[in-house]
C-alpha cells in the first residue's frame, strides 16, 4: 500500500469506489437482457419515452454493488451517438466515481488539464442531494464524480 507521509504527497479528495458505468450501444434494452440473461445481474430501472425522455433510453442493471447503465438513441438524429458507435461500436461512455467531494474533483481535474464538459450541479428528490460533475481526460470516454454524502 502507498504510503503518502513519506512521499509529501497528501490527497485532496478521497475516491471511494466506482459508482457506476455507462455504456453506449445499439440496443439498450437488448443489452440489459443478456446481462440479466448470463450474467445474473437484476433490472434496476429505466428512462425513456415512457419517463418523458425523448432522445436516449437508459436501462440499468445491477449485481451486487455493480451497476451499468446501457443507453441506445431513440431517434436518428442523435449526432453524437452515432458518431461514437460508428468508430468504437458498443463502448463505455462513462466510468463515473463515488467520492468524498465532486466540486472539489472536478475543479483539481480541470486544473490539471482535464476537459470540463460539465460543472457540477444537483440532483434532488425525497432522498436528498446528490452532487455530480463530469470531465473529459482522453479519447471518448467520460468521468463522472458522484458525491452521496447528502442522500440517504
Amino acid at each position: 500500500m502507498t504510503s503518502y507521509a513519506d512521499k509529501g504527497i497528501k490527497p485532496v479528495v478521497n475516491y471511494e469506489a466506482f459508482h457506476h458505468l455507462v455504456f453506449w450501444v445499439g440496443n439498450a434494452k437488448q443489452a440489459a437482457a443478456y446481462y440479466i440473461t448470463h450474467f445474473g445481474f437484476h433490472y434496476i430501472g429505466y428512462q425513456g419515452l415512457e419517463t418523458g425522455h425523448r432522445d436516449v433510453a437508459s436501462h440499468v442493471v445491477g449485481n451486487g454493488d455493480l451497476r451499468f447503465v446501457f443507453q441506445s438513441a431513440l431517434r436518428p438524429g442523435n449526432k453524437e451517438m452515432t458518431e461514437f458507435l460508428g468508430l468504437h461500436g458498443d463502448g463505455v461512455r462513462n466510468v463515473a466515481f463515488a467520492v468524498d467531494d465532486a466540486r472539489e474533483c472536478y475543479r483539481l481535474a480541470v486544473a490539471k488539464g482535464a476537459t470540463p464538459i460539465r460543472e457540477p450541479w444537483v440532483d434532488t428528490d425525497k432522498h436528498g442531494d446528490v452532487i455530480m460533475s463530469t470531465i473529459r481526460v482522453y479519447g471518448d470516454t467520460d468521468h463522472t464524480f458522484v458525491q452521496k454524502s447528502g442522500y440517504t
